[in-house]
């Protein structure tokens, strides 16, 4: 490519080092960038520039937490076997106490002695000649299981156990025989087969 001299102005050509018309030494050639990766460079810095712009200038964006669920967030309970758990039962609780008075026997010895229902210890006391029953009674008229004698929600009922005389309650004239669970009401007196007679004594 021809080159033109700085000092004459001459053209010269490409391989010429010197001037032909005044000697002057061709300038040193500097290739100049292409415009259009000048123009390039430019803008891809502006546009990283941009970019680093609109980062600072966006809000922070926190992560999404994780929605805890009650079983995430409460811990975990080790599995226990279900054990049925048995409660011993309590004794009946009595409020008052209860006797029975011997006012007839054939048995002198047990004629007005007074004898405790202990319901908080059996809750059912039978009475009977067998030595099984809790009030035994030796006499040869009563059944070995002859009555039972029980407490439910504070009051007493008395009940006749098939025996072979029968248990009596005397109605104010006349012992009638008793055929169910009949309620003991306080100085109740009872006959027991044909010669034991008792009070029932509540206080």
């Amino acid at each position: 490519m021809p080159w033109k001299c700085p000092v004459c102005g001459t053209e010269n050509d490409d391989n010429v080092l010197y001037c032909t018309n005044c000697g002057a030494k061709r300038p040193e050639q500097v290739s100049p960038q292409p415009e259009s990766v000048s123009a390039q460079q430019q803008s891809n810095t502006s546009a990283i520039a941009q970019q680093v712009q609109e980062q600072s200038q966006q809000p922070e964006q926190s992560l999404p937490q994780q929605q805890s669920t009650p079983e995430q967030s409460a811990p975990k309970q080790p599995e226990q076997n279900a054990q049925q758990v048995v409660v011993p039962q309590q004794p009946v609780s009595v409020s008052n106490r209860y006797y029975i008075i011997f006012i007839a026997s054939p048995v002198e010895s047990l004629i007005k002695t007074k004898l405790p229902l202990d319901f908080e210890t059996f809750p059912n006391i039978s009475i009977g000649r067998s030595p099984e029953n809790v009030i035994v009674i030796p006499d040869p008229a009563i059944s070995r299981k002859h009555a039972l004698i029980s407490l439910e929600n504070n009051e007493v009922f008395i009940e006749d156990l098939n025996s072979t005389n029968g248990t009596w309650l005397y109605d104010g004239k006349q012992f009638q025989p008793i055929k169910s669970k009949t309620k003991l009401d306080n100085n109740a007196v009872i006959k027991l087969g044909n010669s034991t007679i008792v009070k029932f004594v509540k206080e």
